[in-house]
């Protein structure tokens, strides 16, 4: 009996020994748990696209550049100022400055509005203006130079003249009679000028050795003569007209003035005008390839 209990006290539990197998058990299953939780966090932080690595600073220097270029890209160009010496539109890559020189010289203007310069219409307005004066003061003077011609051959006689001064045959004589006949500008110019020839007007006085007839024909022959000297200024003007002109649109356009006249032959123009030069000159230079 007594080896039978002993046998059943051998038999019992050992709480001790269970607890350090729960216990490891336990830090295995923590261990792996906490594994577990890295590699997911690790890989979560990847996962999207946009993730990128830390960039050098050599990077941010290109994207700081890259942003500045595109900046300056975008940048609004300054307005451009138009004023009355500028051309109407940009000018053509193909005007000649030549071509504006010799239309300026055929019609003041017509240069300037090839090239584009819209003061071409300031000199066609001088040049109409200048030839409505010529027209007007010389059909001004005509008319005054009829009026006077008329009236020296109503009151101006050349047998008067031979009977009174007892001169046929002399020198006077027969310069009068030439000019009747081949120069009656000097004709009339001289029997109301040179006192030699006052006694054939038909009121001569020898008293006062005038005529009142020849000084109220000479005020129409000023007349006459003051509306062509007009008519003369207005010529004048329309030619220094052509000239200014002419030279301001080889200066605007700053080519050299020269003319194609055929697929080899050129004309080159050359002037030289006062303040500038010592004198006034024009020349043309025709070259021709071969």
């Amino acid at each position: 009996m007594c080896r039978y209990n002993k046998t059943l006290s051998s038999s019992s539990y050992r709480p001790a020994e269970g607890t350090r197998i729960l216990t490891r058990c336990s830090s295995i299953a923590a261990l792996l748990l906490g594994g577990t939780f890295f590699c997911t966090v690790s890989t979560g932080v990847h996962a999207s696209p946009l993730d990128r690595d830390e960039a050098t600073p050599q990077e941010i220097l290109l994207a700081q550049r890259a942003i500045a270029d595109s900046s300056a890209h975008q940048e609004l160009a300054p307005p451009t100022v138009v004023d009355s010496k500028s051309p109407l539109t940009d000018e053509p890559s193909n005007v000649s400055s030549g071509r504006a020189f010799l239309y300026n010289l055929i019609l003041p203007g017509t240069g300037h509005l090839y090239a584009g310069y819209k003061r071409g219409w300031a000199h066609l307005g001088v040049e109409g203006l200048t030839w409505v004066t010529y027209f007007y003061y010389h059909d001004r003077g005509t008319q005054k130079e009829n009026q006077f011609e008329a009236f020296a051959d109503d009151h101006w006689d050349y047998d008067k003249f031979i009977s009174t001064c007892g001169c046929a045959g002399s020198p006077q004589d027969s310069i009068i009679r030439y000019f009747y006949v081949n120069n009656t500008q000097q004709y009339y110019e001289d029997i109301g000028k040179l006192e030699h020839y006052f006694v054939g007007w038909d009121d001569y006085s020898p008293q006062t050795t005038d005529s009142d007839n020849r000084r109220y024909y000479r005020g129409i022959r000023n007349d006459s003569n003051n509306f062509y000297k007009n008519a003369r200024y207005a010529v004048v003007t329309a030619f220094v007209n052509r000239i200014v002109s002419a030279v301001d649109v080889l200066r605007l356009t700053k080519k050299e003035p020269s003319l194609n006249i055929g697929s080899d032959t050129t004309l080159h123009f050359k002037m030289r005008t006062k303040p500038f030069n010592s004198e006034n000159a024009f020349g043309v230079r025709v070259v021709k390839k071969y």
